[in-house]
């Protein structure tokens, strides 16, 4: 990491580590869900299935590794167990494995294995929650997970990232403390990725949705007890001024589930979509973590693979020339010499603009005016989130305009505009914890690239798990997607609220089905109240 003791800058605030700046710069992860939720068509086993339903006919983690390089991703993570306890490698700590499956690979080995030769970074997910284990909810289920946790971080190579999710964890005791201690020693380089009682000691944290989609100011700081009560609003946005430094990972699925359904393959993410993934992900702050769930035959589909191929060309195209470049960049006094604003137009991340004042004006004025999009600011991350508010204003026709306000920067803030043309472009820092440090300005022309298109975005319905409960019918989302339809059959009103990460919020009331509402994002369930019964709730999203 650079010095920047050498010009007396000092951090402001929690700061990140080596850690977060390599997962920062680490672009597109794929996420692998793969167990035997993929053969006996669910999302979530419970722990009764046999190994011998786990019977890919054609593993080839050579081609998982080939799809995602040649679709632009530097990094890959496994479900190496999910929550049916089904181990995907040839474990000491129980039977349930795929030592006993027809298959009998080693799956951890080959997908390492191939992240290796194709220079991808593995990445594990390891659920705590064990459904099939008899000693998961006692203090010995402690020992089981340490055991395993040690063999997949010391057989298998580099681990970048281990992840850790929240199902199952308000019902058992976890050695958090202990577990935390097995990855820091045997993979130092490792990204911890958690939630609820892992909070303190994450590196990174859950977005609080499913979707796809951070908060449009998304704050790498955030205090660790939003984490454990899932909070998801403060999940979404993270918090100026929180105690720590635990920037937020967007994960989703390119299907509506998270792992492989048949019935599914001509309900993947478009491109576009993807594109749209990218600019409310990659593009505030936060990093991209994108589930394509191999298939039976133990390959990545084809619907997935050409998807992601897309993707990533749309994503050259975009953002293939930087127009900044074009016209001469001046700012307020910078803190040194070389560290003046023209650093701002430079491909180095060793170069910046660091300013002396709290609220800099930055100015790119061009010989002839650009017409452009699309805009990117960068700060100096590695000093702490600085910056409060800011204005992008252009001059159009020899008046000055905004064209975009916000509050958080970080490590890339990108956003798409209507077309402009400017013969200048200033950023104006309106309010800052300390003086501005900014690494990079860029505009583009993305002639509209990868926007999509609305009338198609539609992917259908929710994967859902309809119950009753205490005089409520229940609707359990399998995944957390934006939706602003509810159908159902009543007799008389209904009233529907939605779990907001702490409580119910009531959406919508009345008789007329279905009930439309402003599309909620970050609930995972639903109670309607009213004459309703399970079998006539559907939930439609867009």
């Amino acid at each position: 990491m650079t010095d920047f003791s050498r010009w007396g800058l000092t951090p402001f605030g929690p700061a990140p580590n080596a850690r977060h700046m390599e997962w920062y710069r680490r672009g597109r992860t794929a996420f692998l869900h793969f167990t035997v939720n993929t053969f006996t068509d669910r999302e979530w086993g419970d722990g009764t299935e046999s190994p011998a339903d786990f019977a890919p006919t054609a593993l080839d983690c050579r081609q998982w590794a080939k799809v995602l390089k040649d679709a632009g991703f530097t990094a890959a993570i496994l479900t190496a167990k999910h929550h049916d306890g089904f181990c995907l490698w040839h474990t000491k700590t129980t039977e349930h494995s795929v030592k006993n499956s027809p298959c009998g690979v080693d799956v951890v080995q080959e997908f390492t294995d191939a992240c290796h030769e194709y220079g991808l970074k593995a990445g594990i997910y390891l659920s705590p929650w064990d459904r099939n284990h008899p000693s998961w909810g006692r203090e010995e289920y402690n020992d089981v997970y340490a055991a395993q946790l040690t063999e997949l971080m010391t057989r298998y190579g580099p681990i970048y990232e281990c992840w850790w999710d929240g199902a199952g964890s308000t019902e058992a005791h976890y050695d958090w403390d202990r577990w935390t201690a097995i990855v820091r020693k045997c993979q130092p380089q490792c990204v911890i990725f958690g939630c609820l009682g892992a909070a303190e000691f994450v590196d990174v944290r859950w977005v609080g949705t499913e979707e796809g989609r951070a908060g449009r100011d998304c704050w790498a700081t955030i205090d660790p007890e939003t984490i454990v009560v899932e909070n998801c609003a403060d999940l979404n946005s993270g918090k100026w001024g929180g105690s720590h430094f635990i920037p937020a990972e967007t994960n989703t699925s390119i299907r509506p589930g998270w792992f492989w359904h048949e019935n599914q393959n001509d309900r993947v993410r478009s491109p576009e979509n993807l594109v749209k993934y990218w600019f409310e992900s990659a593009g505030r702050n936060t990093a991209i973590l994108l589930n394509l769930p191999p298939d039976r035959r133990g390959l990545i589909h084809e619907s997935d693979t050409e998807s992601v191929r897309r993707w990533s060309e749309l994503l050259s195209e975009i953002f293939g020339e930087d127009l900044a470049p074009r016209g001469t960049v001046t700012a307020d006094s910078p803190l040194h010499p070389d560290l003046g604003p023209e650093n701002l137009l430079l491909e180095d991340d060793e170069r910046f603009y660091a300013a002396q004042s709290l609220t800099p004006t930055i100015t790119l004025t061009f010989p002839e005016a650009v017409t452009f999009d699309c805009w990117q600011l960068e700060e100096v991350i590695e000093l702490g989130h600085r910056v409060r508010r800011f204005a992008v204003e252009v001059c159009a026709d020899g008046q000055w305009h905004t064209l975009a306000r916000g509050e958080c920067i970080g490590f890339r803030r990108c956003e798409r505009t209507e077309p402009v043309t400017a013969s200048a472009v200033r950023v104006r820092i309106l309010e800052a914890g300390a003086a501005p440090v900014l690494r990079r300005i860029r505009l583009f022309n993305t002639h509209g690239l990868g926007q999509e298109d609305r009338q198609t975005a539609h992917f259908g319905e929710l994967p859902i798990t309809v119950t009753r409960e205490d005089g409520a019918v229940l609707a359990a989302l399998e995944g957390i997607y934006p939706y602003n339809t509810v159908q159902f059959q009543s007799t008389c009103p209904v009233t529907i609220l939605a779990f907001n990460g702490t409580r119910y919020e009531q959406i919508w009331q009345g008789s007329q089905s279905p009930a439309r509402f402003e599309p909620i994002t970050g609930s995972y369930r639903l109670k309607l109240l009213g004459d309703v019964t399970p079998d006539s709730v559907r939930v439609l999203y867009t």
